[in-house]
């Protein structure tokens, strides 16, 4: 999934001169600008959707076309945007509490620094009520301020949990997936081939934007440990240090990859790297696998698997992310009506179609367990047994620490600091932060 890039408050300002509350868009309805609008000529109400333009605008219209015959007297414009010029026009509105769109799809982080504010109509108590029974922890993470709920989720944004593996590579090794991550790291260091900085063969490529992060917080999860002290980072403890220190030497003295996929993300991400026969694992969210087959022309099956990664320690934990959601406007005249539609569109039904089009894990537990959801998608079997070990990552920005990790990463890689001391530089950053 794409993620949120950090606005400043002042540009933000500065934008809102400049972006009014309208844009040009593409999909369902008109391009002229959204907002809390009020009833038509006839008495009709008009809601404004925002998204982004990607590949589920096409599911979305269907919700929207089903709504509408359910619900005459409602109409629901969508408007969608290149994703830069979608995120700087909603946090924009969000800021300046006014125009925008009625209904927004945006990425769950952004309520971390949006539902504080009042910019988001609270989540009815009843809607709340259903969706906190039947939730997994992570996908209302963000969405929660002092007690109440500014947004509802899609997905269950996982990162952790599922790599891909080359099967011919396994098949011409005489290899069997590995079971536990001794056997993971066993593979990986006896089967990587390089010749100075060049890889013939990436082991376990696991260095990336969320990867390492993940892998991380899942080692000291899983392990008994935290992260966190309060409201305060605390990586600095001893199983914070020894599972950052196994990273470090899985590059720098077992030689599995290197740093590319953080140094050089924008050129190719691990996961490319694999899809073009360079690497025999890469820990990575599903979300991939239809990349590798319509983007790659490869089989799934045959080309490569999708299959559960072994867990650091002895407990089944890891953390997640808030991921896509909805959350509708405060300054929206029509609240009652956006409410409605969003309801709809999380009707288990209707939101399992969803996510089997889009390609997500289900946010609910009665979805993600639907015989019909791994019909549909084979490859989520090795996640949905372990979405209840999720952890809601905290109530801060993400990119921040994962850009911070990812530094450090390469800075303990690249230099003779120990893994010590870069763990203590990197939690007083991340506090002053």
């Amino acid at each position: 999934m794409k993620k949120i890039l950090s606005i400043t408050l002042a540009a933000l300002l500065v934008m809102s001169l400049f972006a009014g509350c309208g844009g040009s868009g593409s999909g369902g309805g008109d391009t002229q600008g959204g907002g809390a609008q009020g009833g038509d000529a006839q008495g009709d109400i008009t809601l404004t959707l925002w998204s982004h333009i990607e590949f589920w605008n096409d599911a979305q219209d269907k919700i929207i076309q089903e709504f509408e015959a359910a619900n005459p007297g409602i109409k629901v414009k969508r408007e969608s945007f290149p994703y830069d010029d979608f995120e700087s026009k909603t946090q924009t509105s969000l800021l300046s509490k006014s125009g925008g769109a009625d209904i927004y799809n945006l990425w769950g982080g952004w309520a971390v620094d949006f539902a504080s504010t009042g910019a988001f109509s609270p989540v009815p108590d009843d809607f709340v009520a259903e969706l906190k029974a039947d939730s997994y922890e992570p996908v209302l993470g963000a969405f929660e301020y002092e007690g109440n709920y500014y947004g509802v989720p899609l997905e269950f944004n996982i990162e952790y949990g599922g790599m891909l593996v080359s099967i011919p590579k396994f098949d011409e090794l005489g290899l069997s997936y590995p079971k536990t991550w001794d056997e993971m790291i066993r593979i990986a260091r006896e089967n990587s081939e390089s010749r100075g900085v060049n890889f013939e063969l990436r082991g376990f490529d696991f260095p990336a934007w969320d990867a390492l992060t993940y892998i991380w917080l899942s080692m000291i999860l899983s392990s008994g440990g935290q992260y966190m002290d309060g409201d305060k980072f605390n990586f600095s403890t001893p199983i914070g240090i020894e599972t950052m220190q196994k990273l470090v030497d899985y590059v720098k003295v077992d030689h599995m990859t290197n740093t590319e996929g953080i140094t050089n993300a924008e050129e190719l991400e691990p996961y490319h790297k694999f899809f073009l026969g360079e690497s025999l694992m890469v820990p990575r969210g599903p979300w991939v696998v239809p990349e590798g087959i319509d983007d790659f022309g490869l089989e799934y099956g045959v080309d490569f698997d999708y299959v559960a990664m072994p867990f650091y320690g002895s407990q089944k934990l890891f953390a997640a992310e808030t991921g896509w959601g909805l959350a509708v406007n405060a300054s929206s005249a029509n609240q009652e009506a956006a409410w409605k539609f969003v309801e709809f569109w999380l009707e288990k039904d209707r939101l399992l179609d969803y996510n089997i089009s889009c390609g997500m894990v289900p946010p609910v537990k009665t979805i993600s367990h639907d015989p019909d959801l791994l019909a549909a998608m084979p490859y989520l079997a090795p996640l949905v047994d372990i979405l209840d070990g999720g952890r809601f990552i905290g109530y801060f920005n993400t990119d921040i620490l994962k850009e911070a990790v990812g530094d450090m990463y390469v800075n303990i890689i690249n230099s003779d600091i120990s893994v010590a001391d870069a763990v203590k530089e990197l939690d007083d950053t991340l506090n002053e932060e």
